[in-house]
């Protein structure tokens, strides 16, 4: 029986900077998806007053909306980044595993 070595793709400090920037970017993209499937949200600070020489103002994004349907399009794009996202967060894990792997072996 002959007894295949594995090849070592990349060095272990590759795959640790790739999960970071994974894990990075999935963590965006969640939050920008979650935030859009809610209607009149800003995306950086939905729920934060803003501060006027520290006498906090309302911001126009914490002002509650009339009761209408969120845009179809907003929510979708919305579930779009979600999808994306957690894509990203299986990406971030599958380059630790390899990291681990290449750096013990």
């Amino acid at each position: 029986m002959q007894s295949y070595a594995s090849a070592q793709l990349a060095s272990p400090g590759t795959y640790f900077q790739t999960a970071a920037f994974c894990c990075l970017v999935a963590v965006v993209l969640i939050r920008a998806g979650r935030v859009w499937r809610r209607p009149a949200r800003g995306l950086l600070a939905p729920d934060e007053p803003v501060r006027v020489e520290s006498a906090p103002v309302p911001a126009p994004a914490s002002v509650p909306a009339p009761a209408s349907a969120p845009v179809p399009r907003d929510r979708t794009a919305g579930r779009v980044y979600l999808c994306f996202g957690w894509f990203l967060v299986l990406g971030t894990v599958v380059n630790l595993v390899n990291g681990v792997r290449s750096a013990w072996g």
